[in-house]
């Protein structure tokens, strides 16, 4: 059976409240990989990039941000750090 095939996506939180950031955490962490303290990277398809921002949507306060970066697949393998940590890893990938 196919699979749908997923992007990698880095997503960015900045939330005042420590019960909402709890919950922003715990909804990012079920599909992706945190890379920093706020910061997560999310192998996502079409479907599931839609689930997810539906449900952070209806967890953020009008003061609190997401952002979310979509990386193309020569960004994605480009994708430097320090330190620790490792690349996202998935062998699916497609351009929107």
């Amino acid at each position: 059976m196919n699979q749908p095939l997923q992007q990698l996506w880095v997503i960015a939180y900045d939330i005042e409240d420590d019960a909402i950031r709890r919950r922003i955490h715990n909804l990012l962490k079920d599909h992706g990989q945190r890379v920093q303290y706020s910061v997560f990277e999310c192998w996502l398809d079409t479907s599931e990039r839609q689930k997810l921002r539906t449900a952070l949507q209806q967890e953020v306060d009008p003061g609190d941000q997401i952002r979310c970066y979509p990386l193309c697949q020569w960004c994605s393998k480009s994708t430097e750090w320090q330190g620790k940590g490792s690349a996202a890893e998935n062998s699916d990938y497609y351009l929107p």
